[in-house]
């Protein structure tokens, strides 16, 4: 879930047939109103489209060779400290 910030008034334009769906929704009590199931829906589109974004970034940095590279001197640059040791601090 985001992080819990202020809150906003924002006007949306929306169809008639999914704010219909969304009320008849929150008089099932499937959510807890119109308003929690527009928020709801917009966090698991921010998620979704951040988690896009990320797979994105990953991709391109695994075909770029300096970035590689670095990645794994940095991992070399912590082998020993990472290696597990039997005695105890």
């Amino acid at each position: 879930m985001l992080r819990q910030a202020a809150n906003v008034k924002y006007t949306a334009v929306l169809p008639q047939d999914c704010l219909n769906e969304l009320r008849s929704m929150a008089e099932r009590k499937v959510i807890s109103s119109v308003n929690q199931g527009i928020r709801a829906a917009v966090e698991d589109y921010v998620k979704a489209h951040k988690l896009q974004e990320y797979q994105r970034e990953i991709y391109e940095a695994a075909s770029d060779e300096t970035f590689i590279r670095r990645t794994i001197d940095t991992q070399s640059a912590f082998e020993f400290v990472d290696a597990e040791d039997d005695t105890q601090w």
